[in-house]
C-alpha cells in the first residue's frame, strides 16, 4: 500500500503544480486585463478631458472674437457717426477755436470746459428709424403746427420690420393716444453757417430761445408729437393714427403710449402755464367750398384718389372735407400773406397740397376762407423727391 502511495505522489505533485500554474496564469491574466481596462479608461478620460478643454478654449476664443467683433462694429458705427456729427457741428467750435488760437495760455476754467465738451461728445447717439409716416401733408407748407388743430387728419406709420417688428406694438391699441418721436427731415437749414440760438415764432411778437419754442430748427432736429391711435394693421405692418402734424415721409425714432401722468396737473391740480402768444386764438372764422370744388373733392374720394387715408366706404368725403377745413382755418399761407385778406381782383388764389390734391383758396374780408378749386395732383416724371417730399422746382402740379 505504501508502495502504491509512494508511486502516486509524483503525479499528485505534478497535478498540484499545474493547478497552481493555471491559477497564477488566470490571476496574472485578470490583473493584466484590469490594468488594461484601467489604462484604457484613463486614456479615454484623458482624451475626453483634453477634448473638453479644447472645446472650452474654442468657445472662449469664439466668445472673445464675438465680443471683439461687436466692439469693432460699435466703434466703427460710432466713428462714422462722429464724422457725420462733426461735419454738421464744426461751426460750433470755429469761433471758440479762433479765440483760443489768439490766447497765449489756457486757464483751468477753459480746460474744464474743454473736458466737459469732450464728455458730451462721448455721449453722442445714433438712432435707428423704427418706421416712417405716411400722411396727407406732402409739404411743410400746409402742415398743421399742432396735430390737435386737425383731428380729422389721418395717416399711418409704416413700421420697419428689421428694427421694430410688429410684436413691438403688441398692446398699444389699448391706448387712445401716443407720443411720436421723430426727425424734422424736411428742414432746409441742416448745414447752416451760424447757430440760431433765438427764433421768432410766427405768432410771437419777439424772438425767443429755440428751446423755448416748438420750432423744427434746433441743435438736434428732433420732434415730439401727440397723435390719436386708430388701430394696428398686422398684415400691412402699419399703425394708423389721426390728429397728426407730421409731413409725409417723416422718419420715426420711437413710439410711446400717452398715460395720465403725462398731463400737467393730473396729480397736483396745477394748471399748464404758457406765454400769451402761444394761447392766442387767431383761427380764421369759417371755411366754405364752391359748388365745383366740393363736387370735385367728392369725385376724387369716390374714385379712390385719396386712399388709403380716406376711403369712400368709411365716410371718406366727410372726413377729408373736415380735415381740409381744419388745415385752412389755421391760415397756412406764407408769413407775408398770413393775416391779410385776398380782396384784390388781381390776387391769385393761394395753393397748398393735401394728399393727392391741390387746393386753391382765398381769404376774404370777413376772414372767411373760400375754397375755389380742388384738382388731382399730377406728378411729372421729372419731379425730384427727397425723403418723400416733392421739390417745388420739379413742377408737380398740372
Amino acid at each position: 500500500m505504501r508502495r502504491i502511495i509512494d508511486s502516486a505522489a509524483p503525479s499528485l505533485k505534478t497535478t498540484s503544480a499545474a493547478a497552481v500554474a493555471v491559477s497564477i496564469s488566470l490571476a496574472v491574466s485578470t490583473i493584466a486585463s484590469a490594468v488594461a481596462v484601467f489604462i484604457t479608461k484613463k486614456r479615454i478620460q484623458k482624451e475626453t478631458t483634453k477634448q473638453i478643454d479644447q472645446l472650452q478654449e474654442l468657445r472662449e476664443a469664439e466668445r472673445r472674437g464675438r465680443i471683439k467683433a461687436e466692439i469693432l462694429l460699435r466703434t466703427t458705427i460710432k466713428n462714422e457717426e462722429e464724422k457725420r456729427i462733426s461735419a454738421s457741428s464744426a461751426f460750433y467750435s470755429s469761433a471758440s477755436s479762433n479765440k483760443d488760437n489768439g490766447d497765449k495760455g489756457v486757464n483751468s476754467k477753459e480746460k474744464e470746459k474743454t473736458s466737459k465738451e469732450e464728455n458730451d461728445r462721448n455721449h453722442n447717439m445714433m438712432l435707428r428709424c423704427v418706421g416712417h409716416v405716411v400722411s396727407p401733408f406732402v409739404k411743410r407748407m400746409g402742415t398743421p403746427r399742432q396735430g390737435a388743430l386737425a383731428p380729422h387728419a389721418r395717416g399711418y406709420i409704416q413700421m420697419n420690420q428689421t428694427v421694430a417688428p410688429m410684436e413691438t406694438l403688441s398692446g398699444i391699441a389699448s391706448y387712445s393716444h401716443a407720443w411720436i418721436i421723430f426727425c424734422f427731415h424736411a428742414n432746409t437749414d441742416c448745414q447752416s453757417l451760424s447757430v440760431k440760438t433765438k427764433v421768432k415764432p410766427p405768432r410771437a411778437p419777439y424772438k425767443v430761445g429755440s428751446m423755448a419754442t416748438r420750432s423744427p430748427h434746433r441743435p438736434n432736429p428732433i420732434g415730439l408729437s401727440l397723435v390719436k391711435i386708430l388701430g394696428v394693421d398686422e398684415k400691412r405692418k402699419r399703425l394708423y393714427i389721426a390728429a397728426l402734424d407730421l409731413v409725409n415721409g417723416t422718419p420715426v425714432y420711437d413710439i410711446k403710449p400717452c398715460v395720465p401722468w403725462d398731463i400737467p396737473g393730473h396729480f397736483d391740480g396745477e394748471s399748464l402755464s404758457v406765454p400769451d402768444w402761444v394761447s392766442q386764438e387767431d383761427a380764421l372764422s369759417e371755411v366754405s367750398f364752391t359748388v365745383e370744388a366740393e363736387r370735385n373733392l367728392k369725385n376724387l374720394v369716390e374714385d379712390g384718389a385719396l386712399e388709403p387715408l380716406y376711403e369712400a366706404k368709411q365716410y371718406g368725403f366727410e372726413n377729408v372735407k373736415e380735415a381740409i377745413k381744419e388745415v385752412l382755418s389755421q391760415d397756412p399761407r406764407a408769413a407775408k400773406r398770413r393775416g391779410k385778406v385776398d380782396n384784390s381782383k388781381s390776387c391769385d388764389p393761394y395753393k397748398i397740397s393735401f394728399s393727392s390734391t391741390q387746393i386753391e383758396f382765398l381769404v376774404q374780408d370777413d376772414r372767411c376762407v373760400n375754397v375755389v378749386k380742388i384738382d388731382k395732383t399730377v406728378v411729372h416724371n421729372k419731379t425730384l423727391f427727397v425723403d418723400g417730399i416733392p421739390l417745388a422746382q420739379g413742377g408737380i402740379m398740372s
